[in-house]
């Protein structure tokens, strides 16, 4: 659930292993009544420059946000900045470090470990910044940008486990990619599990295990297929890890369209979209729509600066062979 904080005492060092998820209460307060001005200590009144932190830079989700914050950006008459942290948690740390006393005026960040960057925060609002975390939350922040977690996941299990039951006819065999490693990712994760046991209370998860990146998910699914080679159905809390899985399965003999094969991610991916376009195994993607999520990383600052309490949780989409936007994802992803 999306919570809008405002950072009331000093920073506070939250204990937390990378792999726990965030605790929802903590020692901040609730920010104050939407339309009130900000004053020096909330942020600034105005917003010209805004940090983008995604240190996860060679997903190719990045390359799509990037060009596209540029262009918004120049719209709404502001300046975005990228870091370039190449996935390195201490070059995220050393890249805001330097920032924190640049003109920057406000930062959204996606950090790879929130605890490691939670007194960062911390002086980024005291120098009078504005910080949003993307995809999570944080004890220090001005606000958050979300998209709807754990539902994400509900509702790809949700069209899978209908997949299956129209497709199969029988219990299916699921293959859980999760990441445990992030608060998106936990929610997520947990969205999967609990809404396939819930929609398909019969199916058995032969695997649950850690990959991101369609590498991770190609080197995973290739193992547990060698053990159960008869999997229907590979989940994945994120989309590029379902991209490796489908590549996995083509390398074991898997026909591209097998009619009895569901492979299905969170995010859009441009593979994926590609590969249901032309009625592969690929089923169920479930993602946002990029341009939400620009318009959010500039518009949460800019709602911030005017004093008013910005919309935080961005819509999720379930995109399908049906969906007849699907080619619109395919451009918007960049084909």
């Amino acid at each position: 659930m999306s919570r809008l904080r405002r950072r009331t005492t000093a920073a506070v060092a939250v204990p937390v292993a990378l792999s726990l998820a965030l605790a929802g209460c903590s020692t901040t307060s609730e920010s104050g009544a939407a339309g009130g001005s900000a004053s020096p200590a909330d942020g600034p009144t105005e917003v010209d420059t805004i940090l983008f932190d995604f240190p996860f830079t060679s997903l190719p989700i990045y390359s799509v946000l990037s060009g596209q914050l540029a262009e918004y950006a120049e719209s709404q008459g502001v300046t975005v900045e990228f870091t370039n942290d190449n996935g390195d948690l201490s070059t995220q740390v050393s890249n805001l470090t330097t920032y924190l006393n640049s003109d920057v005026d406000a930062v959204v960040s996606f950090p790879i470990d929130p605890a490691s960057v939670e007194s960062l925060a911390g002086q980024y609002i005291d120098a009078g910044k504005y910080w949003v975390t993307y995809a999570g939350d944080m004890d220090n922040q001005s606000s958050t940008l979300q998209f709807s977690f754990e539902e994400s996941g509900r509702m790809l299990a949700e069209d899978a486990a209908q997949w299956a039951q129209e497709a199969l006819g029988r219990a299916p065999r699921v293959l859980v990619l999760e990441d445990q490693l992030t608060q998106i990712g936990q929610e997520r994760t947990r969205g999967i599990v609990e809404g396939l046991a819930e929609a398909a209370p019969d199916a058995e998860i032969v695997a649950q295990q850690q990959a991101v990146t369609p590498q991770d998910a190609l080197t995973v699914t290739n193992s547990v297929l060698a053990a159960n080679p008869d999997v229907d159905i590979v989940l994945a809390a994120v989309g590029d890890a379902a991209q490796g899985a489908y590549q996995a399965l083509l390398s074991t003999g898997r026909a591209a369209d097998d009619p009895e094969t569901y492979v299905g991610g969170l995010d859009g991916n441009l593979s994926l979209f590609q590969s249901m376009q032309a009625g592969d195994m690929v089923r169920g993607v479930v993602t946002v729509k990029s341009e939400d999520i620009v318009a959010a990383t500039i518009d949460i600052p800019l709602a911030l600066a005017r004093g008013e309490e910005p919309e935080t949780d961005v819509p999720v989409y379930l995109v399908t062979p049906d969906s007849p936007d699907l080619q619109e994802y395919i451009t918007a992803f960049g084909g």
